[in-house]
């Protein structure tokens, strides 16, 4: 597999600030969960980020500031009193707002939020839509009920046992906000599919056939295509088609990397071949949307 051009982190390793500092000693708590207030980083934080991707969770609850953030191939714009997740593997970049930036962030592995649950109650299950990213801007009222629990886990992030539980109570009110989650939970299958289909886009080992995801969930491409329509409504050739053309918005918007190659290390065979498969799937063609989104960027 070659190198992944969109740098990834771990919690050991992640630039938040301008002048990062050294690294603290690792220890149990910051390799699971880690909380900062957003006020007491806004002197050495980063107003730009550059396009990222981590290995685990971030959840921000915004109370003043907010900005313009790059969520794989969308734009959000994150407004003060709003709770904003983002999952891992997800392509982030983001300009801040200028003026004060105050509420809370914490950093969490899925491992960290699933001890002790039965498989039905874990993260993949709570958060079960595809999207890579819940926003939501919340009403008075309901920043102020999300605000109790994200001060309770802030105060309690060094007792693991009940910042668990202050998390959990955060992510069922989230759950509620993520419009992008079918009814009932994606069958295992899908789910393995769906991950499979990031893991090697993100590492730039991509298949753009579906017998290869097939044979790697001991399954045929009927039966999976059959698993993932009953689920998402969607057949796995279109899903796949997705996950490729996603990823290819990425790469054009977030790498200076020439077309020709972005689209041979996408598992296409030439230029022409990228081209035609990406105006065909996106409706413009690779230079075009290049241009029009690395200008807005």
């Amino acid at each position: 597999m070659e190198k992944p051009l969109i740098p990834t982190f771990g919690f050991d390793a992640y630039p938040q600030a301008a002048t990062p500092a050294p690294s603290p000693a690792a220890t149990e708590p910051l390799e699971q969960l880690v909380a900062y207030r957003r006020e007491d980083r806004f002197a050495s934080c980063r107003r730009h980020m550059e396009q990222h991707r981590r290995h685990f969770y971030k959840l921000s609850l915004v109370e003043q500031g907010g900005g313009t953030f790059f969520l794989n191939d969308e734009v959000v714009e994150v407004a003060p009193q709003s709770i904003l997740l983002v999952k891992p593997g997800t392509a982030l970049s983001w300009h801040l707002h200028a003026g004060p930036q105050t509420g809370l962030y914490a950093f969490f592995s899925a491992d960290f939020y699933n001890a002790g649950l039965l498989p039905g109650y874990q993260l993949h299950a709570v958060l079960a839509g595809d999207a890579p990213y819940v926003y939501h801007p919340c009403t008075a009222a309901e920043y102020a009920a999300v605000q109790q629990c994200a001060e309770q886990l802030w105060m309690q992030q060094r007792h693991l046992e009940k910042a668990r539980l202050y998390l959990r109570l955060l992510l069922a009110d989230l759950r509620q906000w993520d419009t992008s989650a079918p009814t009932g939970n994606l069958p295992a299958p899908v789910q393995q599919f769906l991950s499979l289909i990031e893991t090697r886009l993100a590492a730039l080992a991509p298949v753009l056939t579906l017998e290869f995801y097939a044979e790697a969930l001991h399954l045929t491409p009927k039966h999976l295509s059959a698993l993932c329509r009953q689920a998402t409504g969607k057949s796995a050739t279109d899903l796949l088609k997705e996950k490729i053309a996603t990823e290819a918005k990425v790469l054009l918007t977030g790498t200076p990397l020439p077309i020709s190659e972005l689209g041979y290390r996408l598992g296409f065979y030439d230029v022409a071949h990228f081209s035609r498969w990406f105006k065909r799937a996106v409706g413009q063609a690779p230079s075009a949307y290049r241009a029009r989104f690395t200008g807005y960027k």
